[in-house]
């Protein structure tokens, strides 16, 4: 595995004053573009970690390099980890020209979900995906949910995220 970390130089406020004490909310939503070089410091501070091969990313998302392509072929996989609990509010995934839709995707130790989209359009977006508890894993894997089915081939292009107050 190979792990790659963007770390966060910046801290975002999660406590508005109200009436008799501070009440906790949610911060903004983040939205991780990986078609472009991510901003450092980052907003949210999370690394990724790369099965089957290098981290490759482009213009045209996030990937794997191996299997004679940058896109995350069968056998390959993202994990994804925050320093912080997060709701994972969304991610996108590009299948290119030359790819296809299929894998799984888990967050934390949740059963893991087909990959699949109804869409014609190239881009799956999967939405709602839920609480990421501060060092647990979302896995991104292509290879196939279940004997039988193909797995995928695909790169990260984005991925939203809203961090919760921190706890001392």
């Amino acid at each position: 595995m190979f792990s790659f970390t963007l770390l966060s130089g910046s801290f975002l406020s999660f406590a508005e004053k109200s009436g008799k004490g501070v009440a906790h909310k949610l911060g903004e939503s983040i939205k991780f573009d990986w078609t472009k070089p991510i901003p450092i410091p980052s907003p949210i501070t999370l690394s990724v970690s790369v099965k089957g091969g290098g981290p490759a990313q482009d213009s045209g998302g996030f990937g794997v390099v191996g299997n004679n392509s940058n896109q995350v072929n069968s056998g390959e996989a993202l994990a994804i980890r925050f320093q912080q609990d997060v709701q994972v509010n969304s991610l996108s995934l590009d299948i290119g020209e030359t790819g296809k839709q299929g894998g799984s995707f888990r967050i934390g130790s949740k059963p893991p979900i087909q990959i699949s989209s109804s869409s014609k359009n190239r881009v799956i977006k999967i939405d709602k995906l839920g609480l990421l508890k501060r060092g647990e894993m979302l896995i991104l894997d292509s290879s196939a949910f279940k004997k039988g089915l193909s797995g995928g081939s695909w790169k990260l292009v984005g991925l939203t995220a809203r961090a919760y107050p921190q706890e001392n």
